[in-house]
């Protein structure tokens, strides 16, 4: 299956740092930074709505050595009720956060969690090499992680467990799977977020090339990309996961040279096309949204 991505829209953040994740959800997208006092959330044309605090700093961004690193998040559903799971890098003791917004109670609806000891364990004795949690999405009742590797440990992987692991010591469902591309890129790109599409049954994931040796450190960014993997809910039973396409977005036009994708969600399907929002960081304390439609078709129509 072939893939080609249009670009809608762009527009420059220039007071909202090193965005990190993007969620929709009943016409609101919502906009985490890895370094951000603020969760930004805005409507379908990026005029700003509203915003959730998550920590107090004397600038705009978190000081590196206390930043929770926000850099993944889900929409998930827990009694009932729709929420915003954010996660953290894991990367120090500082960044093993969790935070839970109720989205129908956006300001007064925030919980902030640790996670559990025994979760951590379990992930590095199930083969992670060092923990670096930039994406996640919900598949179901499953939840998935991922971990990006670098230029030292060049491994993505991803990690299956429940939509609440963090309510017990020993979740039900818990895996860990390598994650591939099919055609491998020139340099390392580590996946930077996840996204489930339910009408498509589609894993789509954002990548990046970073020069850097480890989960702590930021380096000269490379290339973004975009891959997908089909009949995902069938495939993560397995031992591991291949991505089937990917397309290099700083190929596809110049607004992408330059800024490390780590961000995506779908708004609307329609047939074979997808309308997605994108959010990337500069690395200078800025982030860029990005309006775009991702559209399949078949190998023979291309």
């Amino acid at each position: 299956m072939k893939a080609a991505i249009t670009l809608l829209y762009t527009l420059l953040l220039p007071d909202f740092p090193s965005a990190s994740a993007i969620e929709y959800f009943n016409g609101k997208l919502y906009v985490v930074g890895d370094d951000a006092t603020c969760i930004l959330v805005l409507d379908r044309d990026y005029g700003v709505l509203n915003s959730i605090p998550v920590m107090t700093a004397a600038g705009k961004r978190i000081p590196k050595k206390e930043k929770p690193d926000f850099e993944a998040s889900a929409l998930i559903q827990l009694q009932g009720k729709h929420h915003l799971m954010v996660s953290g890098s894991l990367a120090t003791e500082k960044r093993r956060r969790i935070l839970l917004v109720a989205l129908e109670e956006e300001r007064t609806g925030m919980q902030q969690l640790d996670y559990p000891a025994a979760f951590i364990r379990q992930l590095l004795a199930a083969g992670i090499n060092e923990l670096n949690i930039e994406g996640a999405t919900a598949v179901g009742n499953r939840l998935l992680l991922s971990n990006r590797g670098n230029d030292t440990f060049p491994v993505n992987q991803v990690i299956v467990t429940s939509n609440d692991f963090w309510k017990s010591e020993m979740p039900d469902q818990f895996s860990v799977l390598p994650l591939t591309l099919v055609t491998p890129t020139r340099v390392f790109a580590g996946v930077s977020e996840l996204c489930y599409v339910p009408g498509k049954d589609m894993l789509l994931c954002t990548l990046s090339s970073e020069a850097t040796a480890n989960a702590y450190d930021d380096g000269a960014i490379g290339d973004s990309y975009i891959g997908w993997i089909s009949n995902i809910s069938q495939k993560l039973s397995g031992t591991s996961l291949t991505m089937e396409g990917w397309l290099n977005l700083s190929a596809t036009h110049p607004a992408f040279k330059a800024e490390k994708m780590e961000g995506i969600c779908v708004e609307s399907v329609d047939g074979n096309t997808l309308l997605l929002h994108l959010v990337s960081d500069n690395d200078g304390g800025e982030s860029r949204l990005f309006k775009v439609t991702l559209s399949f078709f078949p190998n023979e129509a291309v």
